[in-house]
């Protein structure tokens, strides 16, 4: 894997890692990956305000995370590239993985191994 730039970090962090930074950002990807949905529908599913969650939701489209279009008076919302939901899932099989090793290392057991990554170069 090629390292990022020094300026692709900070957007990366600037426009994806904030983003995901809130678990009621979180929480909405996860109910738009049902589908496209009303904010207003939204805010009644996830028991919030429709202010609150208009406010994630321009966090999230100021990330090009989600995308927003008119439909009459009111706003349908949708995942802007669905890869977003790999992530997601992702993330959670990696938190999943450690909070076994943690238990098991708190037990005593010992943990089996991770998931195999990329193999780095030995250096000379």
């Amino acid at each position: 894997m090629q390292k990022p730039s020094a300026q692709e970090l900070e957007l990366l962090h600037a426009n994806l890692c904030s983003a995901l930074n809130d678990k009621t950002r979180i929480a909405i990807l996860f109910e738009l990956a049902e589908g496209p949905i009303h904010v207003g529908r939204l805010a009644e599913q996830l028991g919030i305000p429709q202010g609150t969650v208009s406010r994630h939701l321009k966090v999230l489209r100021d990330g090009a995370i989600v995308v927003a279009t008119r439909d009459g008076n009111r706003v349908l919302c949708r995942i802007g590239d669905r890869r977003i939901l790999e992530v997601l899932g992702l993330l959670r099989q990696i938190h999943a993985d450690a909070m076994r090793r943690r238990s098991e290392t708190v037990r005593g057991v010992r943990p089996a191994p991770s998931a195999p990554g990329p193999r780095r170069a030995a250096r000379a």
